[in-house]
């Protein structure tokens, strides 16, 4: 995504409009409601429509800095954010394996991240498309806790949590799956999928997860969200069956930070979905029923405003870039070929992304 610090934004007339120009904030109808989302990159169907909207003036960004100069700031951030992610796995890691060995929780270590080193990631420019450039089969459990950690965090962020409240949020994350610090190994790592009966043990992880933080000195806030995590607002979770108001608030944030980063995650035995297939296919059919919309309506909008820039394959071998997304439609974007050529997604249901090659530049 496009790092605010290297653009300037200036008015611009409508009919002064060029198409590859990028979009600095919302178009706004009469009624608040969003035409087309910042950081939207123009091309001429879209000047078309805000002319017949009667538009008259839109912001536009413009670079500070050379393009050469600006891809080379991106890589920096990148680097940056994958050293520091690299930081805080293996705390984490030396943490987890302490307490699967001596059944007590590193706290004070742990704490320490959520207070300082992933709050920092958290505000870092583009996190989503970040953590997507962080792929690796290995380490998953440490790796997932780290990044749901994060991911929650940015959702606290969007839903207007600032302070304790959100470095507890953080917790909530880094802690979530400490419970299976006391699965047994050849069931947490197996290559395959698991039995009914190995389903139970690994499904018994939340409330080892309490048991293990239920003495210490935490919010009550952050021991229910580690132990809720996986129930959903129809009944249909774990480890209770709890339903709708039953459910820590935490624990519902951390379910959908959970479930991308699960689901967009490469595993022993299936490769990760793309962010596209999980926000089209995966969020809409537990939004409304096992999922709290109220988390799940504001994080599909603001990570679909971060894939715009993105280089996709489509399921025909094409390559494309994420051009623009229609607030008011499903979650398939206008993409735009090498040839030239845009594409609606929405009409073309024959096309699905099938491969991020490279995020926004």
């Amino acid at each position: 995504r496009q790092n605010t610090m290297l653009w300037t934004t200036k008015a611009i007339r409508v009919s002064q409009l060029k198409p590859g120009m990028i979009l600095a904030r919302p178009v706004l109808s009469q009624s608040s409601h969003i035409l087309v989302s910042e950081n939207a990159v123009l091309n001429e169907q879209i000047i078309r429509l805000l002319e017949s909207w009667d538009i008259k003036d839109v912001h536009v960004k413009e670079p500070r800095l050379s393009k050469d100069d600006y891809l080379l700031s991106l890589l920096s951030e990148q680097r940056t954010f994958s050293e520091h992610h690299a930081e805080i796995l293996n705390v984490l890691k030396t943490a987890f394996e302490k307490t699967r060995y001596f059944k007590e929780v590193p706290l004070a270590q742990i704490t320490q991240l959520a207070d300082q080193t992933v709050e920092s990631l958290i505000n870092s420019t583009g996190v989503i498309s970040h953590l997507s450039m962080i792929q690796a089969v290995d380490d998953y459990t440490f790796r997932h806790s780290v990044n749901v950690s994060i991911i929650a965090g940015i959702i606290g962020k969007w839903l207007g949590y600032t302070g304790s409240t959100l470095k507890e949020l953080v917790l909530t994350g880094l802690l979530h799956d400490i419970g299976k610090t006391q699965i047994p190994l050849e069931i947490l790592n197996k290559p395959a999928s698991l039995t009914p009966e190995e389903m139970d043990v690994m499904q018994n992880h939340p409330a080892l997860g309490f048991e293990l933080i239920k003495g210490a000195n935490l919010p009550r806030e952050v021991v229910l969200g580690v132990l809720q995590h996986h129930e959903k607002l129809d009944g249909s979770g774990y480890p209770f069956g709890l339903i709708d108001s039953d459910i820590n608030t935490y624990a519902r944030i951390v379910a959908v930070a959970d479930i991308y980063d699960a689901m967009t995650s490469d595993r022993v035995y299936r490769k990760a979905l793309t962010p596209f297939n999980v926000l089209a296919d995966v969020f809409p059919e537990e939004m409304f029923s096992k999922l709290d919309p109220t988390i799940t309506v504001p994080f599909i909008s603001h990570v679909k405003d971060s894939l715009i820039g993105y280089v996709i394959r489509l399921s025909d071998g094409s390559q494309a870039r994420v051009i623009y997304f229609d607030k008011d439609r499903l979650l398939h974007p206008v993409v735009k070929l090498a040839s030239g050529e845009f594409v609606d997604l929405e009409k073309r249901r024959d096309l699905t992304v099938v491969e991020v090659i490279a995020t926004a530049t």
